[in-house]
């Protein structure tokens, strides 16, 4: 007995029979929800999914785990957002991280932000989304690894996805998490690309040091480090200790014609110089990625029939500080919430989604006044090194996505 696959009839089984083959309907595997995607959005939305009950099935065209470039800092909202995540800490993360340093754009002057409760953690995303898959097939989601979909069809009643390997799976609904190269993006019409300006360019590079060797430099305890507007670039330099790493980078909206390694050599030289890296800390090989910071805001709509986007696919990356994780993990986390109110009702309508996740991530993602407010913008950037309070404030925007309010005031003068 041999299965094979129809594109024209779906999956039969064949059996050998006396007068020839005879061919008998195989079911093909149906379950509530399809996740292209099992990065932190991807998971996030399995794992909600699966708590209430609904069926969950998750492809990843890696095999966990997997590099993936980022800086790889996780602000406390994400556990307070998603409180079962406390328990898998010690496989989610690395270390804590306590407020955040502003350099200038010469790593001259600077401005701290300190508190004494952990701001968030730093770990590697080969470690983090591991570990959030894992939770997801803890609570009942099926992963599907090392493959990819070759080809998607939607029809009024499910969505049907024709994996790498020959698999066929059919759902109710789609949800694209598969990165900002998203094929559901572009199978669905959503999106084609994104286009240059929407981008930030990052390079980025975990550096193995001791762990006895970053305690004796950095402390038992220290901030993220950053270079606001390094050397002019529209973003910043990084630098941030882990346990066994030291993770260096920079990202920003950069031209054409600029030199985005030459800038990176130079971002090092310079840590080193003012001893904000050890003297024998060695960049070998950066990794360069490109992420949509603030893209989401460009979108219409991230829905369409039985599919949304969510994480990177839609653009959830906040424009000012190009951190995506938690976003995309809240992303996730709403995508999850409106689909399950469709099953729940026996709706295909997901619209609600557009409405739902600018309530709760509208501000968090918004970029830095640009065009002819660049130069104040700029001009309040260069307060921070000027006065504690500012630098306290900018502290709480840079790492909560927090607005510009009293109660930010507030929380700057009592951490």
């Amino acid at each position: 007995m041999v299965a094979i696959y129809s594109h024209l009839h779906g999956p039969r089984t064949i059996h050998q029979g006396q007068r020839g083959f005879i061919y008998t309907a195989v079911p093909v595997p149906t379950v509530d929800v399809l996740i292209v995607g099992a990065g932190p959005s991807g998971s996030i939305a399995a794992t909600t999914l699966a708590n209430a009950g609904h069926s969950v099935a998750v492809i990843d065209k890696a095999v966990f785990p997997r590099h993936k470039t980022c800086a790889s800092w996780i602000n406390a909202l994400a556990f307070s957002r998603f409180p079962y995540l406390q328990a898998e800490l010690p496989n989610l993360v690395d270390c804590p991280f306590h407020g955040i340093r502003f350099y200038d754009q010469s790593i001259s002057r600077q401005g701290t932000y300190n508190e004494r409760k952990p701001s968030g953690y730093l770990t590697l995303r080969s470690r983090f989304d591991h570990g959030l898959a894992k939770v997801a097939v803890k609570a009942g989601a099926t992963l599907h690894q090392g493959v990819h979909p070759v080809r998607i069809d939607e029809d009024k009643d499910a969505v049907r996805a024709t994996l790498s390997d020959g698999t066929i799976l059919t759902a109710r609904f789609l949800l694209g998490a598969d990165g900002s190269n998203s094929q559901v993006a572009r199978w669905s019409g959503l999106r084609k690309s994104w286009r240059p300006h929407q981008y930030v360019l990052c390079a980025n590079e975990d550096i193995p040091y001791s762990p006895q060797g970053i305690e004796r430099f950095y402390g038992a305890t220290f901030p993220l480090f950053v270079s606001l507007r390094y050397n002019g670039l529209d973003g910043y330099g990084w630098v941030f200790p882990k346990r066994d790493y030291i993770c260096v980078g920079i990202g920003g909206r950069v031209g054409p014609f600029a030199d985005i390694r030459a800038i990176m050599r130079a971002f090092v030289e310079r840590s080193r110089e003012v001893k904000l890296i050890p003297p024998d800390l060695q960049i070998s090989d950066p990794d360069y990625a490109l992420d949509p910071a603030g893209a989401v805001h460009t979108m219409k709509t991230l829905t369409k029939d039985r599919t949304i986007l969510i994480g990177d696919a839609a653009g959830f990356v906040s424009g000012s500080t190009g951190e995506g994780i938690y976003p995309g993990m809240v992303s996730g986390a709403i995508a999850a919430g409106v689909v399950h109110d469709a099953l729940e009702k026996g709706s295909s309508d997901i619209s609600a989604f557009n409405q739902r996740w600018r309530e709760e991530l509208g501000g968090y993602l918004r970029s830095l006044p640009g065009g002819e407010q660049k130069t104040s913008t700029v001009s309040r950037i260069d307060l921070i090194f000027r006065s504690r309070l500012v630098s306290a404030v900018a502290g709480r925007i840079f790492l909560y996505g927090e607005p510009l309010s009293f109660g930010t005031l507030l929380k700057s003068l009592y951490p």
